[in-house]
């Protein structure tokens, strides 16, 4: 069975010289509501522990895996937190060169994972029931408009007004030497 997931995945740093996004693809509060025909109303939560991704190296455009729909090249996919952290590397073409604009402007910060599973524990006692997934393979990467995850675009608005803040910050102090080295 293959799912596709948004909940977890978020903007994390943005480098333009080298047109590059990190992004987290599964968070460590990635606990999201689903729904099957035998167990009704569900939560699923992934163990990051048990992510593969061998095989994952390009980041599409809306879950369209296709040649037109390549628009960055995944690399150094690791595990940082608790969460699983992946950087893309956008393609210079002006189609993937909007996306990246996007993400940079705060207009996108969402990313999406399709995934298989390859094994799970249900505990039908809880109400609603938990799925905790203990090996999934992500087969499967994309930039998408909205996750499922409330969390993410305010913790995408936390990270810029940190950036903004930092720059503020910096060029105060630079303008503060300018004045120093002038009175001096």
């Amino acid at each position: 069975m293959n799912f596709i997931r948004a909940d977890a995945a978020r903007l994390r740093n943005i480098s333009e010289e080298d047109n590059t996004l990190s992004f987290v693809m599964v968070s460590n509060s990635n606990a999201c509501k689903r729904f099957d025909w035998e167990l009704g109303d569900y939560i699923e939560e992934l163990d990051i522990k048990g992510a593969k991704f061998e095989g994952l190296k390009t980041l599409f455009k809306d879950h369209n895996p296709s040649v037109d729909n390549a628009i960055a090249r995944i690399e150094n996919i690791r595990i940082e937190n608790d969460e699983l952290v992946c950087d893309c590397v956008f393609a210079k073409d002006e189609k993937s060169q909007e996306i990246f604009k996007k993400y940079q402007d705060g207009i996108l910060s969402d990313v999406s994972i399709g995934y298989r599973i390859l094994k799970h524990n249900i505990d039908k006692q809880s109400t609603p029931k938990r799925v905790v997934v203990t090996e999934f393979d992500i087969f499967e990467l994309s930039a998408v408009w909205k996750g499922a995850d409330k969390n993410a675009k305010k913790r995408f608005e936390e990270d810029n007004e940190k950036r903004k803040i930092k720059a503020l910050t910096e060029a105060r102090e630079r303008e503060i030497e300018l004045l120093r080295k002038s009175i001096f």
